[in-house]
């Protein structure tokens, strides 16, 4: 049969059942215009989750808001917040996100006042590797702030995640867009013409650079409206007493980023390899070990629905289960963009000692790639890397059980079989040949359908 395709978005749930049938609340930890974000707990895997609350009578467009959930599915990277799933009733619908326990980076800015440059080299090494990732998928996150950049937890080296994707737009490599959308503290000068880029991005994250290290905004008015004037104007400067310690590297990457001009302006590429983020933040190196390739390698030659399998699992997995394997993936992945290329992942392997003929390389890399999109992104390689380690946890496998079987018989049939591998996609073709193979790997008892044993045998099957 042809090979398998698999994609990130189709491994998230939409769904319209009673979401407490799922998820415990336990507490309120935010609010906004459109409503509610609390902490919930998964009642199957017991995972932490936040769930995003809006009250569809408040939404101005409704549209609007469901771009997002659009985007967030597809979005795949070590930096962004993770969608595990949305319910939707007749008045609300229920985001359900990964749960970031560290705080706004606002917050942390609040209380420190200034950043130590080690500190804020590393928080801008992730955002601008999630803002590079984002331009490469041609998305523009256009309200780029401190207030929409989550810790994942209290310490004070934490990843930091990209959170709130209302605004954001996906647009073509020479497309323009036109909304005055944004934060005026935040927005770049060409957005109040009424005609821009993706470059919008880069001036906000100039911006947030200069707070962190200076305390206070490059752009500063009574009201909203004065800023916006300030910010128009483009004119800015290191204000003496703030600025008197903060190095020449970091002063240069600040000033790089605020140019009035978005073409001469640097993009988050540029400013990701900058020697004062390369200086400060370096990559720890963490070789791809022999013991995790071998997993690699076992996923190369599982069966189609185990693979599948182990990419949902990789998709809901907390923050803690996956550490180890996000530092892996880093130390890969050079260009800071996200995914892996073929030269990236040969690379990998030499440093951990690894030595595989070109067409073993070419076969292992073709299977990781499920999306077929050239490259391995993060869900892909953390899938594959589970296949020694944690997917046994009986709550995801479970969980993961539940989302193949949509009407909750309890077996998977072939209809559901064919709804899992093309995420109910028209488009995607997969013959009734290819559904019975895959379905004759799994189903030991030939009834033509998958209980739970039978799939978890399938998944303890090395």
């Amino acid at each position: 049969m042809a090979e398998l395709v698999i994609k990130k978005q189709w491994l998230v749930s939409s769904r319209t059942v009673d979401i407490t049938t799922c998820y415990t609340f336990e507490k309120e930890i935010g609010s906004g215009a459109y409503g509610k974000v609390f902490q919930a707990r998964d009642n199957t895997s017991g995972i932490l989750r936040a769930v995003k609350v809006v009250q569809k009578n408040r939404v101005r467009d409704y549209g609007t808001f469901c771009n997002e959930i659009t985007i967030l599915k597809a979005l795949d990277h070590p930096n962004i917040v993770n969608v595990i799933e949305t319910f939707e009733t007749d008045r609300l619908c229920f985001l359900v996100l990964e749960h970031c326990q560290g705080g706004e980076l606002f917050q942390r800015i609040t209380s420190q006042r200034t950043l130590s440059e080690p500190q804020a080299a590393q928080i801008m090494k992730n955002l601008f590797s999630a803002t590079m990732y984002c331009h490469q998928n041609h998305v523009c996150h256009r309200d780029i702030k401190p207030e929409n950049c989550l810790f994942v937890d209290t310490s004070s080296d934490s990843e930091l995640k990209l959170i709130d994707f209302g605004l954001s737009k996906v647009l073509n490599e020479a497309e323009l867009m036109h909304a005055v959308d944004g934060t005026p503290y935040y927005m770049a000068p060409e957005i109040l013409t009424g005609s821009y880029t993706k470059q919008v991005d880069c001036w906000s994250l100039g911006v947030i650079l200069y707070i962190m290290l200076g305390g206070t905004p490059p752009f500063n008015g009574k009201d909203n409206n004065e800023i916006m004037m300030s910010v128009f104007n483009g004119y800015w400067s290191f204000r003496p007493k703030p600025f008197a310690t903060v190095s020449d590297h970091a002063k240069d990457l600040i000033a790089r980023l605020l140019v009035k001009d978005p073409d001469i302006r640097w993009n988050a590429k540029q400013a990701y390899h900058h020697p004062w983020i390369q200086g400060l933040a370096p990559t720890p190196q963490c070789p791809l070990v022999p013991e995790v390739f071998d997993g690699i390698q076992s996923f190369s030659h599982a069966q189609k629905l185990k693979r599948v399998t182990l990419m949902f699992i990789a998709s809901k997995l907390s923050e803690k289960d996956i550490e180890n394997l996000k530092k892996i993936f880093k130390s890969i992945n050079t260009s800071g963009d996200g995914t892996i290329t073929r030269v990236e992942l040969h690379q990998g392997m030499r440093m951990g000692g690894i030595n595989i003929d070109s067409d073993t390389l070419e076969t292992t890399f073709s299977v990781l790639d499920s999306n077929r999109n050239g490259k391995i992104d993060y869900t892909e390689f953390l899938a594959a890397c589970l296949y020694n380690q944690t997917y046994l946890d009986q709550g995801l496998l479970k969980t993961a059980f539940q989302h193949f079987d949509h009407d909750r018989s309890g077996f998977i049939t072939n209809d559901e079989l064919r709804e899992v591998l093309t995420g109910g996609d028209l488009s995607v073709l997969i013959s009734d040949d290819d559904i019975q193979e895959i379905m004759r790997e799994t189903d030991k008892n030939g009834d033509g359908r998958i209980d739970y044993m039978e799939f978890l045998a399938m998944m303890n099957r090395v």
